[in-house]
């Protein structure tokens, strides 16, 4: 160790491999160096392992950023045009078609109204619309 360390990264730090991941996940936010956590776990700093191990305790307890949906209400209504179910698009765009759904709210989008304004044709009323 060639930092210097408070004394609960050095408590941290002696447990070796009785060290927790939300104990690693301590010692990445406080700055200590990859190469001193590799030494006292008996790891090598340039092993897969270990690289996936810090990867690990980085990224944990962080959720995973939510997708963005890069469509706009002209291309959703153009897709609907084509023939393509709510379903089809949301795999199209990568997206979960409860995204896609939450979307439409936002922007405004509904299919019934965009079919009592002739933009879409009657065949595009999804399951539970009235006809």
């Amino acid at each position: 160790m060639n930092a210097i360390y408070t004394w609960r990264t050095i408590k941290v730090l002696e447990k070796g491999y009785d060290m927790k991941l939300s104990e690693l996940n301590h010692l990445l936010r406080r700055g200590v160096e990859e190469k001193d956590i590799a030494k006292s776990l008996d790891m090598d700093p340039k092993s897969e392992e270990f690289k996936k191990l810090i990867r690990n305790a980085r990224y944990m307890g962080k959720r995973p950023r939510r997708s963005k949906v890069n469509m706009t209400t002209e291309e959703y209504i153009n897709l609907r045009k084509k023939g393509l179910q709510v379903r089809e698009i949301a795999r199209i765009k990568n997206i979960k078609l409860r995204t896609l759904q939450y979307w439409k709210s936002i922007h405004g989008v509904r299919d019934k109204d965009l079919i009592e304004k002739g933009i879409l044709p009657k065949t595009c009323l999804t399951r539970g619309a009235k006809k």
